[in-house]
Formats: structure tokens, sequence, C-alpha cells
């Protein structure tokens, strides 16, 4: 189906230059006063422009501009519209895309002094030469298919919005959406049923009321000495059928209360319930609808603003069943629960640049390891991994954990140093299950611009580290640890190295399946190795890493049990209970590890 697909806003607000690609159903997140609410107008102004103020211009000297690229045009949609507005859009569109861009030069600026234009697809090259300026219908032939958007604010005071022209407002447009339908079924019996009233009260009339024709005949009498032969009539507009349905509004009752109230007079959760309730019951309506020609911006802020989690889950289904039927949707929140596994790759984060209180959008997930990683099974391990822990959409920084033990006790551990939780300070602790896309992962949340660290255990310095070059092959610190297990070796004929000299499991090893974790593990132990171990720590906490020295988390714990909830359940237990000197038997370590985590913490 044809959508927005991508976005260029210039000059509007705090967007100075942005971009964005959009997709059927796209979150957008990020801090208050980021931008999401300046990146929805400038989409609600794209698709309907209205005269911009000198507060929408981010520089009121320069003008403000949108540009568009809409997808997906192709012959079957185009022929869901009118052959009229087919017959204006068709030069312009070339492989189904089309190219637009909405100008206002000034502040203030008359709306038939807004540009429209459209790209030339016969021209190579991009510049201000291949735009032809408001092609004669081409307005109409682009509201054809995308009409007016329905956009939905995030606090908004539903008693402001309904003193607004009910097609204006948040509730109008919404109850557009169901009484279309009922206008096309029973207008024409209802034009029929205003025609009386059209002959009795209106001007032109054929049977005006007494009292009407009365007042005619004597205002005009009375209007003779002073202004001689012009008659007065007295009109009484009777709406239109679309007046009527235009006019359309919601009412309230309550159980065990027979007064029927306005929809202003709930409080603000109630209306924004009723409001996501419309959205719902929208999704329901549309999904037993054929296919339309018609594809409409549904613009929403905080969908979950008011709304217990089973109803926020219900609305981020709502949404996603109507990008299918219909509806391009684009919504801003603050809640993981409205962004799915699914959706986590593709989200928007929004930021602001600290300096300049310019919004920037940083490239999804999916976008930023496409461009940082070659391999596509690396790529799609590390997608899966960023699916299943969609909270670090909503932090300022994010721990990668390599083992189950670190994501389960580092929050109760963080706790336990601090006082605060990580979600407290804006870290979020995200597993991987292993160390192999650790590399990966810094690389995209690094493009993503979120702060990040990771915990690896002893053996990633001598194999992930030296494979993705942040150890070097031939570093002197690698080669001593090497060495050193080398002459382990020697003498414990249960560890088996491969042809680099590292240890490697050996199922078949009649003397022993040593494994390598155990094998670092029992080097960290010697005397000889401790100051080859810090070196090489402080080596990869220069590229936000840190490798525990003493082997991987359960050493420095002093964890001996099996890696599950039957050993952790009991140490967390005590971490809430006891010194927290008296649990961790490396305590240094550990309390500096949380020191290292929290905001602002040295990275070497």
């Amino acid at each position: 189906m044809h959508h927005l697909a991508h976005v260029r806003i210039q000059n509007f607000r705090s967007c100075r230059d942005v971009a964005l690609a959009l997709g059927d159903c796209t979150p957008i997140v990020g801090y208050n006063n980021a931008g999401k609410s300046n990146v929805l107008a400038a989409l609600a102004w794209f698709v309907t422009s209205t005269s911009l103020r000198e507060t929408d211009f981010h520089d009121a000297e320069s003008p403000v501009a949108v540009e568009g690229t809409l997808t997906g045009l192709d012959g079957g949609h185009l022929a869901g519209i009118a052959d009229k507005h087919r017959t204006k859009i068709e030069p312009y569109i070339q492989d189904g895309r089309l190219h637009v861009r909405r100008t206002q030069h000034s502040p203030g600026a008359k709306k038939t002094e807004i540009m429209l234009e459209v790209r030339d697809p016969t021209t190579e090259d991009d510049s201000d030469g291949a735009w032809k300026r408001n092609p004669s219908g081409i307005d109409n032939a682009l509201k054809a298919l995308f009409p007016e958007p329905i956009s939905i604010g995030a606090m908004e005071d539903a008693a402001e919005d309904a003193t607004k022209a009910k097609n204006t407002s948040t509730i109008g447009k919404l109850l557009a959406q169901f009484t279309g339908p009922a206008e096309a079924s029973h207008g024409a019996e209802l034009e029929q049923a205003l025609a009386p009233l059209h002959d009795k009260l209106t001007a032109t009339g054929t049977s005006r009321a007494a009292e009407l024709n009365r007042f005619d005949n004597e205002a005009t009498e009375a209007l003779r000495p002073f202004f001689p032969g012009i008659q007065l009539h007295l009109d009484i507009p009777v709406p239109s059928v679309q007046d009527l349905f235009g006019k359309g509004t919601i009412k309230v009752s309550e159980q065990g209360r027979d007064a029927v109230r306005d929809f202003t007079a709930l409080g603000h959760g109630a209306q924004r319930s009723i409001q996501m309730a419309l959205i719902r019951y929208l999704a329901d309506v549309r999904a037993d609808e054929h296919a339309t020609a018609q594809r409409r911006l549904l613009l929403i802020e905080e969908p979950e603003l008011f709304l217990h989690p089973q109803a926020i889950e219900q609305v981020r289904t709502a949404l996603d069943s109507l990008s299918h039927h219909g509806y391009q949707v684009v919504f801003a929140t603050h809640s993981p629960v409205m962004v799915d596994r699914e959706a986590a790759a593709s989200t928007r984060i929004v930021r602001k640049d600290p300096e300049t209180g310019e919004t920037r959008i940083m490239p999804t997930a999916h976008e930023a390891l496409e461009q940082r990683v070659q391999d596509e099974n690396k790529r799609l391990h590390a997608l899966f991994a960023l699916e299943n822990a969609n909270h670090w959409l909503f932090s300022d920084r994010v721990l990668i954990a390599e083992g189950p033990t670190e994501r389960y006790l580092l929050p109760f551990i963080y706790e336990a140093v601090t006082g605060r939780k990580p979600a407290d300070d804006g870290l979020a602790i995200l597993g991987l299950g292993g160390a192999g896309g650790l590399p990966e992962s810094l690389s995209v949340f690094r493009e993503l611009g979120i702060e990040v660290r990771a915990l690896a255990d002893l053996d990633f310095a001598a194999n992930q580290a030296v494979k993705h070059g942040l150890i070097a092959k031939d570093d002197e610190d690698l080669r001593e640890c090497l060495s050193q297990i080398q002459a382990m070796a020697n003498n414990d004929p249960s560890i088996t190295l491969d042809g680099n000299g590292r240890p490697r499991s050996n199922k078949d090893n009649p003397a022993g399946n040593k494994k390598p974790t155990v094998v670092f593990r029992g080097w960290a132990a010697s005397p000889d190795a401790l100051p080859v171990a810090e070196n090489l720590h402080h080596k990869l906490r220069h590229h936000e890493v840190w490798l525990w020295t003493g082997g991987d988390i359960e050493h420095h714990l002093g964890l001996t049990g099996p890696k599950d909830i039957s050993s952790w359940a009991p140490y967390r237990n005590r971490l809430a209970s006891e010194p927290f000197d008296d649990v961790v038997s490396d305590h240094e370590t550990v309390a500096a590890l949380v020191q290292w985590l929290r905001p602002g913490g040295a990275p070497a």
C-alpha cells in the first residue's frame, strides 16, 4: 500500500534539518522536549498546510520546507482515485515514487503563498530546477491519496478541543470515520426530510412561514423611506446533511445515573480512554472493510497516557491493525509497552543537541546494523537481542552483559552500592547470551547516540577482542597470557589448546575436558597472571568494555553454585539484608564496576 516513506524537515521549530524514514506504523521515542511533537506537527503540515507563525520557524529569516517521498503508487492504487486526479499526478510518478515539497518562506504568509512543488522524474539531478511549482490540480490529487490527517495531542484538553469546529477537533475527526457510511446510506432520506424546513424557513422557500413573510413585508416598508427599491428577507438557514453529521459529538452516561452528559464533563483520564477506545473500535471496523485508495496519517502523542498496561497493549495492537487498513500511523511514546518486539529495531529515537537545542533523529537499530555489521548472521543475532529487550529505547545508557548472572544480579548489586535502581540513572541492562555479538552491539548503540558499555569474561580478551581489533594480535600482555596458559597445559593434560594457543573444549580428550572458561579462571588465580589480566582490563576499558580479571562475575561475587535461580535468589536476598562487603567476596572490584557504570563514570 502507498505511504509516506521518507521525510526531510528543514527550519521547522527545533528541527533545523532532520530526515527520517517512515513505515506503516512508526514509533518515535525520546525524552520530553526532544522534539517529538515538532516532528509530528511537521508531518501534519506537510499533508495539510496552514500558515505557520513565527514561532514555527527555527530561523524566521529562512523558509520552512518539508520534503516527502511517497512510494507504492502503482497502477492498482491510482486506479482507485478519480480520473481527473490521476491524470494530474501520473506524469510525476516514476517506479511508484513521487517526490513532493511544501515550502513557506515567511511567517504569517497567506495560504496561497505556500508553495507545493513536485519533482520532475525525467531530470537527473536534484537541483531546485528539477522541482515544478504548483502544477495544476496536483494539490487535489494528493488529497485524494492522503486526506487530512488525524492528530491527537498528548495533554489535549477535550473542553478546549470541543470549542473548535467539529470537523477540526480530534473527536470530530474520529467520529467522521464512523459517520461517513451513515451519511452515505441515509443522506437522501435526510435531505428529503429537511426539504419542508428549507421551504418554510429560508429566504427562497416556496412555502415560507407566515411570521417570516410578515417580517419581510413590514421591515421592507420601514426601510422604504430610507432606501426605496430594496426588499428585506429574513433567512433562517437549514443545516445540510453534511452539517448535521459534522456536528456529531460524544455524550456519556454512567451506570446508576440517568443523566446524559457531555464528553467534556469527564476528567482527562476518561477523555483519553474514550479517544483510544474509538481508535480501537476504528481498527475493528476498518479490518472488516475493503481496501481504500486513500491513506490517512494518524499522528498521536503518548497514546498510553492515563491508561493501565492492559489497555496500552490493546491500543498498540489497534494502531498496528489500522496501519494495514487505510492508515499510516506515527506515534510518540514514553512506554515500552507501546513498542513490541518486532517494532523495537525500527523505532525512531529523537534527541536534542544539548548545545544548540536542535532536534536530532537517530537511525533505527536496523539501519545501524546494516551500516555497521556486514555479516548477515551476526546482524540477525544482534537484532534478535535488541528486539527482545526494548527497554534500551527509553534509556540514556546501556550495559551489555554477556551472561545470565550479570543480567539477574547486577540490578540488585547496583542498588546495594548506590541506593538507586539502574533505571533511576537511565541505565538499561541488556543481555546478548554470549560474547559473539558484543562488539557489533557496541557499534550499533554508538550509531544510535546511546552511551554504551559492556561486561566480558576473561576469555573475551583472547578471542573476540582480538577478532574485532580491540586488542592487537601481537599485544605483549596477550602473548604473556597465552604463554602462561601454554605452561599450564604442559602440566595439565585435561587442557586442550587450538592451533593459536587458545584453550578449547575437547570431549574426546581421555584426560578430561576442561572448558576454556575454567582454564582462564584457573590462570587468573595464579600469582603471575594478576598484572597481565589487569593490563588487559585497562586496555579494554578504553573501548568501554569491563573485563572480569578473575575470569567471570561469579568469581568476584563469590558464587560457587549453578548459574541459575537456585544460586541467584539466595544471593539477592543477602544483598538486601546484609552489608555489601560481607556478601560480595571481591567487593572492591564490584563496587568499582558500579561506579564505572554510573553517569559520568570514568572511561578508563
